[in-house]
């Protein structure tokens, strides 16, 4: 079996595609995201649901929001086979750190790290690590007032990055990958609560960007069309008295988690380079969603807007791929699912309708992949997203909300639906809609 790949497979909670430093959006380094981005394919991906915990369960899944039903805040318990199980009947050595619930059940080893919403100190080894660091009570109380007022108001802690919760991941997950076995494959799963958990970044990486540079682009919040553009994560009262110095705090917070993410991708592709199969291992990087930075004066995820549902997706070899990015590629987080799973040397349920990628690194024809159309779906919303337009509807009235023309509105700031222009699109649009459904019926 030394011929099978193994697999670092990161995946990082709310990382938008633009949050690498090349992508000029920020003033933000981050070279290690960039090395590995060079070394491999790397690509941009609309996750299949931007709702949590929808979003991780297409992308652990490959199923769209439609077929596994979690389109919802909070459903509960959730268990699902996916990849993981893929991965597990072809021989695999499975190991998670981190965001794992909905496949920990697959994972011969398991450390699970709760999302920040959680105090549970029984089953999350992030909490119950913090007891002898003496850190307990300051962290439930920052997470009270996560809960309360998100990231607009958080409690700052001076701590280091290694008692941060992603500080941790990172640091189980160094000790895992040194003990994966060298004799069979083996698939690490890495999976950060951020950077989109709210919680300000330790304090190292929280003084990488000057809030100050960061109050461009301030746009305040219409709550006459904010409706038709996302289900508020909120109250209405945070976002009303949002200024310029507040959004910029609440970017800084975020670019230094992930500056926090690019230090620990740089310490975990170290440590495979010096193990002795790195000829045959493999690293993927991806995001279950993105999460909104000021866009139309929001911050969350429950939305279209290209922030919250646009993920970066990077694919990376022992030997560097020498690959370019597709332009024009319309790619879904159940892609990504198909592609581990390929990775692997498995292939996902049948009801999944997610495409491997790997025949891009064949060099076979990108544009056999796709049929032009991505899904996105959460709450009673759905998102088709072509290669020039996004257009989203209420799934119950079949009523169309948004309409943007990406080619000539790459911001969202100019909504066609109402529009003259926009009634003449629609009718093919919403063809091209019942063709992206019909696989969906089909599966189901």
């Amino acid at each position: 079996m030394s011929f099978r790949r193994n697999l670092l497979i990161i995946v990082a909670h709310g990382l938008r595609s633009d949050a690498l430093g090349d992508a000029a959006a920020w003033p933000l380094s981050t070279p290690h995201l960039q090395s590995l981005a060079r070394h491999g394919l790397r690509l941009t991906a609309t996750t299949a649901c931007p709702c949590d915990p929808g979003a991780a369960i297409s992308l652990y899944s490959g199923l769209h929001a439609r077929q596994h039903g979690h389109v919802h805040p909070h459903n509960g318990p959730i268990r699902c086979g996916g990849w993981a199980a893929a991965l597990a009947a072809e021989g695999y050595h499975l190991a998670g750190v981190g965001r794992i619930h909905p496949i920990a059940h697959h994972l011969a080893e398991v450390e699970r790290v709760h999302d920040v919403n959680s105090d549970d100190f029984a089953t999350c080894a992030y909490l119950r690590a913090t007891r002898s660091r003496g850190l307990t009570a300051a962290l439930l109380q920052q997470r009270r007032q996560r809960r309360r007022y998100g990231p607009f108001e958080p409690d700052r802690l001076l701590i280091e990055p290694g008692d941060d919760v992603d500080g941790f991941i990172a640091h189980r997950a160094a000790a895992m990958l040194s003990k994966m076995p060298p004799d069979r494959p083996w698939a690490l799963i890495v999976a950060f609560t951020g950077p989109g958990n709210e919680l300000p970044a330790p304090t190292i990486s929280g003084q990488i960007v000057d809030p100050a540079a960061l109050e461009d682009g301030f746009i305040p919040v219409d709550f006459k069309t904010v409706d038709v553009l996302a289900e508020l994560d909120h109250p209405r009262t945070l976002l009303q008295r949002l200024s310029p110095a507040q959004l910029a705090r609440i970017r800084a917070d975020y670019l230094g988690r992930i500056s926090l993410l690019d230090f620990a991708i740089g310490q975990l592709r170290a440590l495979t380079i010096q193990r002795a199969d790195r000829e045959r291992t493999w690293t993927l990087l991806t995001a279950d969603r993105g999460y909104l930075l000021g866009e139309h004066g929001l911050v969350g995820h429950r939305s279209f807007l290209a922030g919250a549902v646009d993920v970066p997706l990077i694919i990376a070899g022992p030997a560097p791929l020498n690959l370019p990015s597709p332009a024009g590629l319309r790619l879904s987080s159940v892609d990504v699912a198909a592609t581990i799973a390929e990775l692997g040397g498995g292939e996902l349920e049948p009801a999944s309708v997610g495409r491997s990628l790997l025949c891009m690194i064949r060099g076979q024809p990108f544009q056999t992949l796709t049929t032009g159309a991505c899904l996105s779906e959460f709450s009673n919303r759905l998102l088709l997203q072509t290669e020039r337009y996004k257009v989203s509807f209420r799934v119950e009235t079949q009523v169309p909300l948004t309409l943007f023309d990406m080619k000539r509105d790459a911001e969202e700031l100019d909504n066609l639906v109402a529009t003259a222009r926009g009634q003449g699109l629609l009718d093919g649009l919403r063809w091209r809609l019942g063709d992206a459904l019909m696989p969906l019926r089909a599966a189901t």
